[in-house]
């Protein structure tokens, strides 16, 4: 327990020197499922809250005025929210850390898939700040409580994507430009693709 806390804040506030002794004492996958098991969890509480404030701006309409579509039954029920965070964060920790795996690689990555699973699990961390960020919202509440939410939710993001790069690099131990070159180049194909795809059905309608 005590090496699992020592991890979670080394990761948090010195991420390389922590990644780097993981690797070195082989940390489990098992560790690192935990770690993506928490961070899914405050997810979840924090999606669930900002849910729950977001409806609320848009289910107060002044008196007379009708909307089209009834918001409150486009809303996740929180058990709804809370299986799809955790579940999906599984999901995509192993999914995604496959497929920048396979990219590392090809760019001449020398890392293990446990090893990146463990390391990406890991840099999924700043998802806990999520679940304060949604108390935050809650009590600051309406428009500008969904600015801080915004806000504060691309700051994590920042965050989690540095350490994506921190993790994928000490992983296959290469350099940071390739490791954000693996982080990036699947994303740029799936945009290229999509592009591809609508320019596609495009010409197949007449459109262009």
């Amino acid at each position: 327990m005590a090496d699992l806390l020592e991890n979670i804040f080394g990761t948090l506030f010195s991420p390389v020197s922590t990644f780097r002794r993981m690797l070195e004492e082989r940390t489990a996958v098992t560790t690192a499922a935990i770690v993506v098991l928490i961070a899914g969890i405050c997810s979840g509480v924090g999606g669930i809250l900002t849910q729950s404030v977001l409806m609320s701006m848009f289910t107060e309409f002044p008196p007379g005025f009708e909307p089209a579509t009834d918001f409150e039954e486009m809303a996740f029920s929180p058990a709804a929210s809370m299986n799809i965070s955790v579940v999906g964060g599984f999901i995509g920790w192993v999914f995604i850390a496959g497929i920048l795996h396979v990219v590392a690689k090809i760019l001449g990555g020398k890392g293990a898939f446990t090893e990146m699973l463990v390391l990406m699990g890991f840099a999924m961390l700043p998802k806990v700040f999520q679940a304060p960020i949604g108390l935050a919202v809650i009590h600051i509440g309406s428009l500008t409580g969904a600015f801080v939410s915004m806000g504060l939710g691309g700051i994590l993001t920042i965050w989690i994507l540095i350490l994506d790069v921190l993790a994928i690099r000490e992983a296959h131990k290469f350099s940071t430009g390739r490791a954000i070159a693996t982080l990036v180049l699947p994303f740029a194909i799936l945009i290229l693709l999509a592009f591809i795809l609508v320019i596609s059905i495009f010409l197949i309608s007449g459109i262009l």
